[in-house]
């Protein structure tokens, strides 16, 4: 799913880098370095609805039924 947010803008992970350096790679289908960055990459894909990555990074025996995002729920921030 391509991405409606810059490559410029700060992620939405709050790590304070930015997107294009950050969780787009992973979103792209890059392996995170860490789990820090697959769960940041993940809360950007709640953020960005990008259900394709969510899909590919939930383990197939926790995964829940689609869809995996809810218009209704607005994400403010990752702590």
């Amino acid at each position: 799913m391509p991405s409606a947010l810059p490559s410029t803008a700060p992620c939405p992970c709050g790590s304070g880098a930015l997107f294009g350096s950050c969780c787009l790679p992973i979103l792209q289908g890059e392996a995170a370095a860490s789990a820090e960055a697959l769960m940041r990459s993940r809360y950007t894909a709640f953020v960005l609805r990008n259900e394709d990555h969510l899909f590919r990074s939930w383990h197939p025996l926790t995964r829940p039924a689609p869809p995996y995002t809810d218009p209704a729920i607005r994400f403010e921030g990752l702590r």
